[in-house]
């Protein structure tokens, strides 16, 4: 859901102007971002100005834990959803007030009557606001020859890697990097020639005739045409010093103006299933706690509670232990701003680990939200699998920490170059919970362990190692963090197979379909060779069980040859097969393309970088390094 509000200093009353799902929030339209509604285009402010009590507390204290470690995320306490509330057929009632505040962006807009182009500031352009229909509220330029022609906001705007956002520079860039000589300008932008090209566009000074054709501003060379960065971030209202990156010029809906960086964890049983519920509830309740502050309070409430007098939102409190309950909303207060320990960043937490050891157990722990079974290994993979899992149920909890412009985030290096979702230091982050289904599929360990030893002495892996390096010295980050391992681009490439095989067998699309690996060699810690394929809803329910099903032995067997069969062949082959990484370009994979590997970017966690059809399977270049030989 959104609002905006005026452009001009006054603060109105909040309009509604669209609506969003709150699962967009994180992934795609998070604050930062700019939306391109049906008739405008508008930017998400920063959470500092999300109404906190239209949130809801989302738990999950693992990944608490990893989110502080992040630069400026020291003194998170809590994880809470995008400002949501129920629709009714009313919109003058409650709901249509609950939502994200945005602002309108690029503020340059051109009219389509006469191709005036200026500032939504220069008040020439109003708002008609549509509250039964809000997707049809739409600016219009009332002085334009006695007509209310549609105004639509400009193709271009300006960007940089340090996260920074712009609108585009018309004023300077027309008039060549100075003033306009005869006083005020009045610009106009009309289509040059055949306009095959956005950029095929005129820009026009009325008053002293100076124009410029926009694709100037495009190309290796355009940051010479375009004034330097003003450091500005449009969603917070302010603009930050000392930016030395050069401006790029970016169209309006272009896919990397916006990439988000989030951290994910799956909820997985404690040692004691009780432990965790009650660390659930705490976490969900807390709002109903905070008077709690000392022990004799809680026992006063729970005998209240006992004798029916208390308030029954805190009546769950008489299923648990109160022992357990104060020693959890202890540890919880202790993780509040301004408490001692939380005020220094820490470091990441081990997502991974735990949960690769919650699958691998013998007997493993269930759950609500989680519920897993062993299954056999199926015929044919007995020397490469290790005994695979059907997960029946998981819980997943996505918290968005920050966001990148133009290069899309690296796992290792994103805290350089992260843009913030608020001005001040925050005490929270937005957050989508899922349920959902999968499958985890176990490779042999000792049969890991001979193949990456090997692999690791050929030139193969030496080539992708130094492309990453290459990429990596190029975005100013340290070239030897995070080198990956070979083990990684066996578990990424078969990911990325089983997610083009699964998609056929069972009917889920490529895009609701997820990896999460779990990679880890000896010499690192406890070693982990396996890959979690899984699917999730928001709703409560979860998913339908399509994709659990493929986990059963018969039909796992025959998705894996189906699987196998496909990657050994691509169809652009062979020059997909030749392909290999190279130290001086941005391509971290070898034999891999969009016929065969890539999957959209939902899906992948690392931007279909480290793939290579060869670790897998026999390829026409590469027939003998392939794991399934």
């Amino acid at each position: 859901m959104s609002q905006t509000r005026s452009p001009s200093g006054r603060a109105p009353e909040p309009t509604r102007i669209g609506s969003l799902r709150p699962s967009q929030m994180i992934h795609t339209f998070g604050p930062g971002a700019v939306v391109d509604l049906p008739s405008m285009s508008v930017v998400v402010g920063g959470i500092d100005g999300w109404n906190i009590h239209d949130t809801a507390l989302i738990a999950e204290a693992r990944l608490l834990d990893s989110v502080r470690s992040l630069p400026g995320c020291a003194r998170v306490s809590e994880l809470r959803g995008p400002p949501w509330m129920e629709e009714s057929p009313n919109p003058y009632q409650q709901w249509a007030w609950v939502g994200v505040p945005v602002f309108p962006f690029p503020r340059w807009m051109r009219c389509t009557g006469c191709s005036r182009l200026a500032p939504v500031d220069f008040r020439l352009f109003s708002l008609e606001v549509n509250r039964y229909r809000p997707d049809r509220s739409y600016w219009y330029h009332d002085m334009c020859h006695g007509r209310r022609p549609h105004v639509v906001p400009t193709r271009f705007m300006v960007a940089c890697t340090n996260g920074h956002l712009d609108d585009f520079p018309w004023v300077e860039y027309v008039h060549q990097g100075r003033s306009c000589p005869n006083g005020a300008p009045v610009l106009e932008l009309r289509e040059a020639g055949q306009a095959n090209r956005a950029a095929d566009v005129r820009v026009i000074c009325k008053t002293c005739d100076a124009q410029r054709m926009a694709h100037e501003a495009f190309g290796d060379q355009a940051w010479r045409n375009l004034p330097r960065c003003r450091g500005r971030h449009p969603h917070l209202h302010q603009f930050e010093d000392g930016c030395r990156e050069p401006p790029r010029a970016l169209l309006l809906g272009a896919s990397n103006s916006w990439f988000s960086i989030s951290r994910s964890a799956l909820t997985i049983p404690t040692d004691s299933s009780q432990t965790g519920e009650i660390d659930r509830k705490v976490e969900e309740r807390w709002d109903d706690l905070l008077d709690i502050e000392e022990r004799v309070v809680l026992d006063y409430v729970i005998n209240r509670l006992r004798a029916g007098r208390g308030e029954e939102q805190r009546r769950w409190l008489l299923d648990y232990d109160p022992d357990d309950i104060w020693e959890t909303i202890e540890r919880r207060r202790l993780r509040m701003p301004g408490t001692e320990d939380n005020e220094d960043e820490t470091e990441e937490a081990d997502l991974r680990g735990p949960e690769w050891r919650a699958f691998a157990a013998l007997e493993p722990l269930q759950t609500d939200d989680f519920k897993v079974r062993h299954l056999s290994v199926p015929d044919g993979f007995k020397s490469t699998l290790n005994t695979p899992m059907a997960v029946d149920r998981l819980r997943e909890v996505i918290a968005l920490c920050g966001f990148t412009r133009i290069d899309g985030p690296d796992d290792a290096g994103v805290a350089r170059r992260i843009a913030p979702l608020w001005n001040e230091s925050p005490t929270w982050l937005p957050a989508a919970e899922t349920r959902g289904e999968g499958l985890l599929i176990r490779l042999s360990e000792p049969q890991v362990q001979a193949w990456e030893t090997s692999l690791e002495k050929d030139r193969r892996y030496q080539q992708i190692v130094e492309a990453h390096r290459g990429w990596r010295a190029r975005r100013g980050l340290e070239p030897q963090l995070a080198e990956p391992r070979a083990r990684f681009l066996l578990l990424h490439s078969l990911a990325h197979m089983l997610i083009h095989q699964v998609a056929l067998d069972c009917g889920y699309s490529t895009a609701s379909l997820r990896e999460r690996l779990y990679s880890c060699t000896p010499d690192e810690g406890d070693p982990m060779a396996g890959v979690l394929l899984y699917t999730a809803s928001p709703d409560s329910e979860g998913t339908l069980g399509g994709l659990v099903a493929l986990a059963e032995p018969d039909r796992l067997a025959a998705t894996l040859r189906d699987a196998l069969n496909r990657g050994g062949l691509c169809s652009t082959d062979p020059m997909c097969a030749d392909h290999l990484a190279d130290e001086a370009q941005d391509t971290l994979h070898h034999a891999a393309c969009h016929a065969c590997m890539f999957v959209p970017e939902t899906s992948c966690e690392y931007g279909n970088r480290y793939l290579d059809r060869a670790t897998v399977v026999p390829t026409l270049s590469t027939p003998n390094l392939a794991y399934f030989a």
